[in-house]
């Protein structure tokens, strides 16, 4: 045999190997096409205020704090995510107690750098359910598994005024074993409702997204809060519920169908 033929087996595997690669490269390249991945913005906010996003934050509190909310105020927050701005107009007159520990929680960088530990529906999260029922983004857990139950104090619950509607926004509730929900024990976590969600009227709802609702629909479970910043203005004198009243009335909502809950847990 001459050395020319000896040499013809490597170079066909050559060939082989080099149209493997191009082929994988091409099919590839096909699948990015069909199947876009995400569009992650990296720069998907405005400079940061002032003290945020704040270092090593503070995770866990003695005592719940002071309340500091004013009458005749409206008070919103600002969220840079992953994904881009949400902004909420929150319910002071509806939900004072969970208003003005938000606004604690968010000034004293308790928000910064976490995760959406919880975005559903998704078919790989057995806390989502089955179904594609449940439509929320749920964050503020410092351990970023929704296993905590931080700040170190619980907020008193406080009757939703209205239902778990597209752009609501409420705190998460964990549970008793028999699925019951425990009483005062709301914390931190808090969670958008993406969509319309049936729930039973067992959360504090205390915001509507006002702007930014297709960024929280974005949302993926992993995706970051860069920092929340609050802000207050003085409301119209015709301004509704969001305000700050003397004292606000609490009015019960109807009761919306069992779904899979936002709990911590």
């Amino acid at each position: 045999m001459s050395q020319s033929a000896g040499r013809n087996p490597l170079l066909l595997a050559g060939f082989v190997i080099a149209f493997t690669l191009v082929l994988g490269a091409a099919a590839w390249e096909l699948n990015r096409v069909v199947n876009p991945p995400p569009a992650v913005v990296s720069a998907p906010c405005p400079a940061a205020p002032r003290g945020h996003p704040m270092a090593n934050a503070q995770h866990s509190f003695t005592t719940a704090p002071q309340n500091a909310l004013q009458a005749g105020k409206i008070y919103t927050a600002t969220l840079c995510t992953t994904r881009g701005i949400i902004k909420i107009v929150l319910r002071a007159g509806a939900a004072p107690q969970t208003v003005n520990t938000f606004i604690f929680l968010a000034d004293s960088g308790y928000y910064d750098g976490l995760i959406f530990h919880r975005v559903c529906p998704n078919t790989a999260d057995q806390s989502c359910g089955s179904g594609t029922s449940l439509h929320i983004a749920q964050g503020g857990d410092p351990s970023g598994k929704g296993t905590g139950r931080g700040p170190g104090f619980a907020i008193p619950d406080e009757t939703p005024q209205g239902t778990y509607t597209t752009g609501t926004v409420a705190l998460a509730r964990p549970s008793n074993s028999d699925g019951s929900k425990i009483a005062n024990s709301s914390g931190g976590q808090f969670f958008i409702d993406t969509g319309d969600n049936n729930f039973t009227p067992d959360y504090n709802l205390f915001g509507d997204v006002v702007s930014g609702l297709a960024v929280a629909q974005r949302l993926q479970k992993g995706d970051t809060i860069f920092w929340i910043a609050t802000e207050s203005a003085t409301a119209p004198a015709s301004s509704p519920s969001p305000a700050v009243s003397a004292a606000p009335g609490a009015v019960a909502s109807p009761s919306p169908s069992a779904a899979p809950s936002p709990s911590p847990s």
